[in-house]
């Protein structure tokens, strides 16, 4: 089994490319499991190759380890421009308990796709992603148990 994996991990290797325009990762957490992780690719053709790889991949895995994860792999462009914050503080009525003012909160994440913006009034802001990847729930919770 691992010269299998081995094999399609060098495939993926190379048809991968540093500076690549495109990426696979699931559609449904946008994470980029093993053995995408880190990988982008020069063409859209290249990344639905990766995809068909890691989906072999995964499943000769599943063969010793039935609990790994299922991923819904779907191709990605790459953009080149992060999401943008934008945060304002507003006085509110009344103080707080220490005299001070009270203040509303709002921050708006937009990217360049209609679908990439997030608005949030006084809510815990937390870090979500690090490195290009997803952080596991435990991490997200523990911030929001720290922001009460």
């Amino acid at each position: 089994m691992s010269d299998s994996l081995d094999t399609i991990r060098r495939e993926i290797d190379d048809i991968a490319a540093e500076d690549g325009d495109f990426y696979v990762a699931c559609a449904d957490t946008d994470e980029r499991p093993a053995p995408l992780t880190g990988r982008r690719f020069p063409t859209e053709e290249a990344a639905n190759e990766a995809a068909d790889l890691a989906r072999s991949y995964r499943a000769t895995l599943r063969e010793s380890d039935p609990d790994l994860p299922e991923h819904r792999l779907s191709v990605y462009e790459c953009t080149d421009d992060p999401p943008t914050m934008v945060s304002t503080r507003e006085r509110a009525a009344g103080t707080r308990e220490n005299g001070l003012p009270r203040t509303s909160r709002s921050v708006t994440l937009s990217g360049d796709c209609e679908s990439e913006w997030l608005r949030m009034d006084n809510a815990p802001l937390v870090h979500v992603r690090r490195d290009g990847e997803p952080l596991p729930d435990d991490a997200v919770e523990r911030q929001l148990d720290s922001k009460l």
